[in-house]
């Protein structure tokens, strides 16, 4: 694959964790031209000769920012429209979009970027900031352009495009490909907010450790140690979690009565279904 030109739009905490995976990926030849108006947190690049940092795109544009073969757009949703809007030089037919905005669909997208635009959207989640993400990935199937002949073979940009945004995304974790879009706000219910939800988990852990008696400090380190050892024990063995549990669970004994709490019709599956269920809503009005 020939050297890529990649433009970085919004380099904030996903965006950097991103960027930090792709720069210590030694099978990616780019370059990268980061926008960010913040830039106190990467402080950390001076002296990456591959990355050129602006402020906005005026500036990038007016410093002859090279043509990008794909522009990242890591910006909050409710930003999208005017950071699209200000990409101005940087926007052009050659160019693919890889959007990482929760609830805006490529749809939207193209309604702004061309009905041509090859985008790609995807939900990486924070755990990428330590190269143990999880991305969900959707991009269109081929197409034939309009002006093709019958007898010509379809456009294969989009399938160079899907191949370099999934190399760009296992720089900093896991990829799995979603073949339907209306799924994607599940997923960012599920695992792009997930992280979220497991840290809420250590601190209801925690608190309830507190009131059981324990020192404040004890029961930090003992509610986070767990839910991490936990973690890495369900992803060092190909057993499932319900068999983990249950494997754990010693009838009649002190798991058992916990756990007859939080599996509790009104316990924790489902508390979960509500917060996922609220999460994919709010995800489903963002690209309204």
């Amino acid at each position: 694959m020939a050297q890529q030109q990649i433009t970085l739009l919004g380099c904030g905490k996903m965006g950097s964790a991103m960027l930090e995976g792709w720069l210590a990926d030694t099978n990616l030849d780019a370059n990268f031209t980061i926008i960010e108006p913040h830039q106190t947190h990467l402080g950390w690049l001076q002296g990456q000769k591959s990355v050129r940092l602006y402020a906005d795109c005026a500036a990038a544009n007016a410093d002859g920012a090279p043509v990008s073969t794909m522009i990242v757009l890591a910006v909050k949703p409710q930003m999208m429209d005017d950071a699209i809007a200000g990409l101005g030089n940087m926007k052009h037919a050659d160019c693919a979009y890889l959007s990482i905005a929760a609830g805006i669909s490529t749809g939207w997208l193209k309604q702004r970027l061309g009905d041509a635009a090859i985008v790609i959207r995807a939900m990486p989640n924070t755990p990428a900031a330590i190269g143990k993400g999880i991305t969900a990935l959707y991009a269109d199937a081929p197409y034939q352009a309009s002006n093709q002949a019958p007898n010509q073979a379809p456009n294969q940009a989009p399938n160079q495009a899907r191949n370099l945004a999934s190399q760009l995304l296992a720089a900093v974790g896991q990829v799995v490909h979603v073949q339907d879009e209306a799924l994607m706000d599940g997923v960012t219910a599920l695992s792009g907010s997930g992280p979220a939800y497991v840290f809420l988990l250590v601190e209801a852990m925690t608190e309830a450790g507190i009131k059981a008696g324990l020192p404040d400090d004890l029961a930090a380190e003992l509610a986070k140690a767990t839910v991490c050892g936990a973690g890495a024990l369900m992803a060092a063995v190909d057993t499932a979690p319900a068999i983990l549990r249950e494997n754990v669970t010693s009838k009649g004994g002190t798991t058992a009565a916990a756990l007859a709490v939080l599996m509790a019709d009104d316990g924790l599956t489902s508390l979960m279904t509500k917060a996922v269920a609220a999460a994919k809503a709010r995800s489903i009005e963002l690209g309204e």
